[in-house]
């Protein structure tokens, strides 16, 4: 890695609490009951496209699509602040792009959630077929992958990116299989619901 790669990677990280926060604007928002995590708020986002009849869900991932997390965040979010849940054994796809705010390279992994957030990507994805290509080293911006797998195995996973220190940076967020979920949804919690 480069002495400016580091260094841009450490003022992203540095500037991450005090970075602009805000709902990205293609997100349709409704106050969720009190069953769910008190301020969540359920959205029917336009990058959620969902096949009821044969059991999948196509998901349009944008990584650093704004400035948000100084840019280091999926479609808007970080620091777990979107929840994606997916009903067990539903088929994933996701057409993953850098859109490239923070000019710096991205990957996205779906990983067990661990009690120290992973310095990095690690092999192989808790599902086979959901991680990126270019795991570690991203992909660069305007660059694009199709991510696919089968969900099945219940829990509580991340969305993370791969490339060393994004994910201590927070861009991860979380990805639920749940053998009770009818639907898939997508949940906004924390100051970007706001």
């Amino acid at each position: 890695m480069t002495r400016t790669t580091i260094a841009t990677i450490a003022a992203i990280v540095a500037l991450a609490p005090i970075a602009s926060i805000s709902a990205p604007s293609h997100v349709m928002s409704k106050k969720v009951g009190i069953s769910a995590k008190a301020g969540a708020t359920m959205v029917s986002p336009s990058w959620m496209k969902i096949d009821a009849p044969n059991k999948s869900v196509h998901f349009d991932i944008k990584m650093a699509e704004n400035a948000n997390n100084g840019t280091l965040n999926f479609n808007g979010y970080g620091h777990g602040d979107l929840t994606i849940t997916v009903p067990l054994n539903w088929k994933v796809s996701m057409d993953v792009v850098n859109i490239g705010q923070g000019a710096i390279p991205h990957s996205l992994e779906i990983v067990p959630v661990t009690e120290a957030i992973p310095s990095q990507g690690s092999e192989p994805p808790v599902f086979d077929g959901a991680e990126t290509v270019e795991l570690i080293n991203g992909l660069g911006i305007g660059k694009s992958d199709k991510v696919e797998f089968t969900a099945g195995k219940e829990g509580h996973y991340w969305m993370f990116c791969g490339v060393p220190n994004h994910g201590i940076g927070g861009m991860y967020d979380n990805f639920v299989v749940s053998s009770t979920a009818a639907m898939p949804t997508v949940r906004i919690s924390g100051h970007a619901a706001k």
